[in-house]
């Protein structure tokens, strides 16, 4: 492993900022700017199933259901344990990689019946879903491969849970620091860092990225909710009593900020 400093232990990466600011782009480049300098890196980006921390397509399911659910599909068991990730009193399981599905029907029905965070028809009460979050990155942590050198993510920390407190449970940034403040003291002593990327043009960045991935134009309430979504990451960021720091694009100079995030981890 290649020393950092007097430590061994591996470093977390946070790549943060609202939809379209080129955050996924930013991991992968990122991670192939470590990886030539020696680093040994794994990167996670929006919608990867393998993600140890984030939540794609998952179902919530309480000890009963989830044994239950193991009885009613026996053919399917292996495949269901080997996606089963123990989180607190309840079992979460992934149920897609990107647009692919990992089981069959009726059983990809059953699982999506118990969606955990995106739009969710059985929304679990806030407090255990905080706590599911928590129990999962705290047996991620416990269990962290110490032969890799940086963890790059891309929206795990704000982006993702930040949209679910919102869309889910009319949680505003105020109410979502103590959720993202015990993430990170769920990591215990790791080093991790906070990056931000921010641009005063919310709706052109929006328009653009979903252009780029063929989707429709953005409605005016997704344009408000983005907006909205900002502010809040704004809120929670000061309230973190860690350290971060805030990279504006608005000048379009993305690979100045690239190489500056490079310096700063290397």
């Amino acid at each position: 492993m290649i020393l950092k400093g007097e430590s061994l232990l591996p470093e977390i990466v946070f790549i943060e900022g609202v939809s379209g600011v080129g955050k996924s782009t930013m991991v992968k480049m990122l991670a192939e700017d470590l990886r030539e300098r020696g680093y040994s890196v794994r990167d996670y980006v929006e919608f990867d199933y393998t993600n140890p921390i984030d939540f794609y397509c998952t179902a919530y399911l309480l000890p009963e259901e989830y044994e239950k659910l193991c009885r009613d599909y026996p053919l399917a068991v292996d495949t269901i344990r080997a996606n089963t990730t123990p989180a607190g009193k309840a079992k979460l399981v992934r149920y897609f990689d990107e647009d692919m599905p990992l089981f069959e029907e009726p059983l990809l029905s059953e699982l999506t019946l118990h969606e955990f965070c995106y739009k969710p028809k059985q929304l679990v009460l806030l407090e255990e879903y905080s706590a599911a979050y928590r129990e999962v990155w705290r047996q991620w942590v416990s269990t962290l491969d110490e032969s890799c050198d940086f963890f790059l993510f891309d929206g795990s920390l704000l982006h993702h849970p930040v949209n679910d407190m919102m869309r889910n449970y009319g949680v505003d940034g105020e109410g979502a620091v103590p959720h993202i403040t015990a993430l990170l003291d769920s990591l215990g002593d790791i080093k991790r860092h906070i990056f931000y990327i921010k641009t005063d043009h919310i709706r052109k960045q929006l328009e653009k990225a979903h252009r780029d991935r063929g989707q429709n134009v953005p409605t005016e309430e997704q344009f408000r909710f983005w907006e909205s979504r900002y502010e809040n990451d704004r809120t929670v960021l000061r309230g973190l009593s860690e350290e971060y720091k805030i990279f504006d694009i608005s000048a379009g100079n993305w690979e100045t900020v690239r190489k500056e995030i490079l310096n700063r981890l290397t």
